[in-house]
């Protein structure tokens, strides 16, 4: 099963607007009113948390600022979009059982090689309890489950548009291009790269919501997307923390001037030699995932027009 875990554990606080300096206050009261259910300020700013560390004794410019607003806009949107969907599979009662739960955690640990002392641990450093640990994630698996019924089981890809894609990528001497699709997280000093990737790792966030919390190079609110590059532009480091990776891999932590980094090898085109059939999969999932998209925008638009919303 495709794992659907939100970033509960790594949350954010955002600063005060009048403030001239960034700082962390626990402010709480009523931000939103989604059907009746409240979103605290408390909880908006826990999950800006790590945004604002990145500012903590910093004298706030305009632009600062704005970035600081444009998160927090970004993150309550998503707050929304979670109880909505929360709300619904409700409504229509998708089910989750204990064993469907106990069974996401043991392919957790297999997928971490994690032992059952090592995922306490693990748990224990994220500032969290088994038991809230599996209310979040029994959450999730329901948001999956919905979300599958309602978009995924309507993505249609063709043939024709595998070989439409597929014929995008031909040279003029008919080979493919030596290229390579990456996203990539810079890290600030005070942001633990190995960590991350363990959130990452074990289905906590993903490698785009963490390149949108704490990036400071290119691809910034766009899940710290590169594009597509040139194999043989990419520095030495590069192809060292790329190297065995396959498609939706996370490399290890490594140094980008100053700054800690991670890479996600999204597509990767080793050889001129690849053919259709060898590229099919890979073009099918990236059309997938595009369509899947813009059918969950879709979906989600629709209900949040049936919805009371009421921002405080």
């Amino acid at each position: 099963m495709k794992r659907i875990l939100a970033g509960f554990l790594a949350s954010m606080v955002i600063c005060s607007s009048s403030a001239a300096v960034a700082e962390e206050k626990v402010v709480d009261g009523i931000v939103a009113v989604v059907n009746g259910e409240v979103i605290t300020m408390y909880e908006l700013n826990r999950k800006m948390a790590p945004v604002m560390k990145q500012f903590n004794g910093k004298a706030l410019s305009a632009v600062d600022m704005e970035q600081i607003e444009k998160v927090r806009e970004q993150i309550l949107g998503r707050l929304i979009n979670e109880i909505i969907i929360d709300q619904e599979s409700k409504r229509l009662k998708v089910n989750v059982s204990d064993q469907d739960i106990d069974g996401e955690i043991k392919s957790i640990k297999e997928k971490g090689n994690f032992s059952d002392e090592e995922f306490e641990r693990q748990l224990e450093m994220r500032k969290t309890n088994l038991a809230d640990f599996k209310a979040k994630l029994g959450k999730d698996i329901r948001k999956h489950r919905l979300l599958s019924y309602k978009v995924n089981n309507k993505v249609v890809v063709t043939d024709e548009e595998i070989q439409a894609a597929w014929n995008s990528t031909q040279t003029d001497q008919g080979d493919v291009a030596k290229s390579i699709h990456l996203k990539l997280i810079l890290f600030p000093e005070n942001v633990s790269a190995n960590q991350v990737r363990e959130q990452i790792v074990v289905g906590e966030t993903t490698f785009e919501e963490a390149a949108d919390k704490y990036t400071t190079g290119p691809g910034s609110g766009s899940g710290g997307d590169l594009g597509v590059l040139e194999w043989d532009d990419l520095a030495k480091t590069w192809h060292d923390a790329l190297e065995g990776l396959k498609p939706g891999d996370v490399s290890k932590p490594f140094d980008v001037q100053n700054f800690k980094a991670l890479l996600k090898l999204d597509s990767y085109a080793d050889t001129g030699q690849s053919s259709f059939e060898d590229s099919k999969q890979e073009i099918y999932d990236r059309l997938y995932a595009q369509k899947q998209d813009e059918l969950f925008a879709d979906y989600i638009k629709k209900l949040k027009e049936n919805a009371v919303i009421e921002f405080k």
